[in-house]
């Protein structure tokens, strides 16, 4: 699963400022009812509360951004950019009923909300109902603005793969790796398609580029390793698969590159 890309904004101090209205001369004390019920409409509040909601997703502290999410909506009910959110931290808590009704309950509010859409097929490739995931990625693809395509074209295809369609994922994980900012998962679902197709050097190849292109990450250099080996051209794995232990000794990818070069 493709998950969707978080950019998140540095907290803003919000400075709330208090009047109290002044009868015959003198300043009666703050209703309490009245109070709560103006901070159930506070929408710089609710601003506020979705930045500091923002943070704790990107440490990964889904539940205390829930609580922040649930405050926001409080505070300014009816938003979908929270209902999309919250659906999002349910997602990757892998909660995928409650990610669906909140994605739902966001594009009931806004039809057109690309964003929610796009989430909303994400939650249903992770719950194997192809049909409709590819249903909400091409109405995400038709919206010509949406700045993460490159991304819907991956899903796109692993939806189709799915499905036993590989022409048709093969198509669409091409377009991925054409993009301005390419997929890097996207070169190792062609080079499994390709070494399934017993072409194994066109995998070689997409499995070079990925790791010209991405040499920070090191699943991509352990496939490269794994496959020069499977095609009997170990000499020529053994630096990569050497330099995937040195990189990160404790790692389950070092592990692997160990017992592919018969290291205790």
């Amino acid at each position: 699963m493709n998950r969707p890309s978080r950019i998140i904004t540095p907290l803003l101090v919000l400075m709330l400022m208090i009047a109290g209205a002044v009868v015959a001369g003198a300043s009666p004390s703050p209703d309490p009812k009245k109070k709560k019920k103006q901070a159930q409409t506070d929408p710089l509040l609710a601003q506020s509360l979705m930045r500091q909601a923002y943070v704790f997703m990107q440490q990964q502290r889904y539940e205390e951004a829930l609580e922040r999410f649930r405050e926001a909506d409080a505070a300014n009910p009816g938003n979908a950019t929270v209902y999309n959110m919250v659906g999002l931290c349910y997602l990757s808590m892998e909660q995928l009923d409650k990610a669906l009704e909140n994605f739902d309950t966001a594009l009931g509010m806004i039809p057109g909300f690309t964003d929610a859409r796009n989430n909303r097929g994400t939650t249903y490739l992770a719950l194997e109902q192809y049909r409709l995931a590819e249903v909400d990625f091409i109405a995400v693809l038709s919206d010509s603005t949406y700045p993460h395509r490159w991304k819907v074209f991956y899903n796109l295809g692993l939806t189709y793969l799915g499905r036993g369609q590989v022409g048709a994922a093969e198509e669409n994980f091409r377009k991925a790796i054409t993009a301005q900012v390419p997929v890097f998962e996207a070169y190792l679902r062609l080079a499994e398609i390709a070494v399934a197709q017993d072409r194994p050097d066109s995998a070689l190849g997409l499995l070079e580029e990925a790791r010209l292109k991405y040499p920070e990450r090191l699943d991509g250099i352990l496939a490269y390793g794994r496959l020069l080996i499977d095609v009997g051209r170990p000499d020529e794995a053994r630096p990569y698969l050497e330099d995937v232990i040195a990189s990160d000794p404790g790692s389950p990818l070092a592990t692997e590159a160990r017992m592919l070069l018969g290291l205790p």
